[in-house]
């Protein structure tokens, strides 16, 4: 699935509804707005990888329907009749210890089951010495890119980036 698409979503910035619609697609009429088919990012990810990043976030209904898509490969459109196949590896994140969301209720444990076949723990961008620097330097060579630039950190700006703890982690960082 590495030459397939890479398509992400922020599970916490979207209300349910539009997430819904976001994942599932829609079609035409489902709702108020609705004027044509609509392809989700489950479809647009066919043969790649759909990231959902903030998981936790995610409200627990929607977690319901993606345990379903994840059980069973299969999903249909907001609004529409037609059963549609899941062919996209789902990658997610939280930054919260999967865990502790399942003691407070936030994630469904029966989802973090399925979703925790490969578990990658990232430990906070503070507690990993070094990386701080590099990721700001490839930050800022993807600026120069951009931007056509070549701008480059001054000691005291790397001691300064080695020095602060980052409590918003690579977010921050960038």
């Amino acid at each position: 699935r590495a030459a397939g698409p890479f398509l992400g979503v922020n599970c916490g910035a979207l209300t349910e509804e539009l997430l819904t619609s976001e994942l599932f697609g829609h079609v035409k009429g489902a709702f108020t707005g609705a004027h044509a088919d609509k392809a989700g990012l489950i479809e647009a990810a066919q043969g790649g990888t759909l990231f959902l990043d903030e998981i936790t976030e995610m409200a627990p209904e929607m977690q319901v329907r993606l345990l379903r898509v994840l059980e069973t490969g299969t999903y249909h459109r907001v609004g529409g009749e037609d059963e549609l196949r899941a062919r996209a590896r789902i990658v997610a994140a939280t930054n919260r210890d999967p865990q502790q969301a399942v003691r407070d209720g936030r994630l469904r444990e029966d989802l973090l089951y399925r979703l925790a076949v490969f578990p990658i723990p990232l430990p906070p961008l503070r507690e990993r010495e070094g990386d701080a620097e590099l990721l700001a330097e490839r930050f800022l060579a993807g600026l120069n890119d951009e931007e056509g630039t070549r701008k480059a950190f001054t000691r005291q700006a790397i001691a300064t980036i080695r020095a602060y703890p980052w409590p918003g982690n690579v977010r921050e960082l960038r």
